[in-house]
């Protein structure tokens, strides 16, 4: 007798989702915000601002793979299951 493959249930598959990040928006406006404000007080970008807005702006950007990312997993989930209808 042939094996059944296993059901899925959407329990399952969110197991194996990859995470999606939290929001992004309050980042995003945090680093309009910083500069806003070295515009306003005529200042340079220092080496430490540099530094910290990059930082902020790489977890911005890992944050946009895992959307990218979960969103093909689901798409992919999502085709299967139609296509196996």
């Amino acid at each position: 007798m042939p094996k059944q493959p296993k059901k899925l249930t959407l329990t399952s598959l969110k197991k194996k989702a990859p995470k999606i990040p939290s929001h992004t928006c309050v980042s995003i406006d945090n680093v309009i915000g910083k500069l806003e404000k070295l515009v306003e007080r005529k200042k340079a970008l220092d080496k430490k601002s540099l530094k910290d807005l990059t930082k902020r702006l790489e977890k911005l950007r890992s944050a946009n793979e895992n959307l990218r990312e979960s969103g093909i997993y689901w798409y992919e989930k999502l085709k299967l299951l139609l296509k196996t209808r």
